[in-house]
């Protein structure tokens, strides 16, 4: 069966005369998240048209290649307004953390181009720009599958219990199996002592933003959305990765509505507690990045209600002069 290939659509914006934009020495001079489904996308664009920048998506499920739909990547159209880098850069089921997100972002920050606004509904990628990250102990593929299979097999409460007898696990490691995975194989590996390279914070005073909708609104809005992915090609988009051998736990699928819409065929309606499903989903995980942008990033809430006009007018007049 083909497999996805990953690829790196990272196109350069020309300038008038033709020639490729050219910055050396380029900063991240924005941060922009919200909550998903608020408009920051769209919101992002209007910045960085106006101060002829480009974008850098924040986003781990943008950042995957086939997962275009499910994930509300930039339409075509928004991405022939403004270039934007880190979209489709990862295969589905490829491995990524916040360290390879920020080597991506160094190595685009080394390169020549324009400045960037930093958009997307990735927390960690957010924070990790703003505070950049602490030397991590070296990753083990053999180590991960096994933590993996030992929690298909064993359950996630022996799991947390070996965290607990070596140190205090993350508040959320009972309930969140990701969460839990992570520590204890960062657990393992620091007590192996090999370390990799630390980051430096590569956006340490650009100002961070998020927007904010009424939850009633917001709700409404992410309703709207999800049926317009539906209409999209969603599933038919689900099936190709299924029929291309990805596996439904790649980290790329931990995306909200692939497992929902896994076993739903493509050309039948979706059943309405599928979609009501990934509602509450989503609607969770909205209030999750709140929380994040909140409390982590200490982000300015910005009220959506206002509109684009005076948001970029807040959001510019922030900024330090070029």
């Amino acid at each position: 069966m083909e497999r996805l290939q990953s690829t790196s659509p990272e196109a350069r914006r020309d300038s008038p005369g033709g020639e490729v934009a050219s910055n050396p020495g380029r900063r991240i001079r924005l941060l922009l998240g919200g909550a998903t489904g608020s408009g920051k996308t769209d919101l992002a664009i209007a910045v960085a048209e106006r101060k002829g920048w480009e974008i850098l998506s924040c986003d781990s499920g943008q950042a995957r290649v086939g997962l275009e739909i499910g994930t509300a990547s930039p339409t075509a159209a928004q991405r022939a307004r403004v270039a934007h880098h880190g979209l489709g850069v990862l295969a589905p089921d490829a491995p990524d953390s916040v360290g390879d997100f920020l080597q991506r972002a160094r190595d685009l920050l080394a390169a020549p181009g324009p400045d960037l606004v930093a958009v997307g509904g990735t927390g960690q990628y957010l924070s990790g720009l703003r505070e950049g990250l602490d030397a991590a102990p070296v990753s083990d593929p053999d180590l991960r599958a096994t933590l993996e299979e030992r929690l298909r097999t064993e359950g996630a409460e022996a799991l947390h219990a070996e965290l607990e007898a070596r140190e205090t696990p993350p508040h959320d490691a009972r309930t969140n199996p990701v969460r839990l995975l992570r520590a204890l194989e960062k657990s393992i590996l620091r007590e192996r002592g090999a370390f990799g390279e630390a980051i430096p914070a590569l956006a340490p005073n650009a100002p961070a933003f998020a927007l904010s909708w009424p939850r009633e609104v917001l709700h409404r809005r992410l309703a709207e959305r999800l049926d317009l992915m539906l209409d999209s090609g969603w599933q038919a988009e689900t099936a190709r990765l299924r029929m291309a051998g990805i596996p439904l736990d790649a980290p790329g699928l931990r995306s909200i509505g692939y497992a929902e819409l896994w076993d739903v065929p493509w050309e039948a309606p979706v059943p309405g507690s599928v979609r009501e499903a990934i509602l509450v989903r989503t609607r969770a995980y909205a209030r999750r990045q709140e929380t994040w942008l909140r409390n982590r990033l200490h982000a300015e809430f910005l009220d959506a209600t206002l509109g684009e006009d005076a948001l970029v007018g807040r959001i510019l007049s922030s900024l330090e002069p070029s």
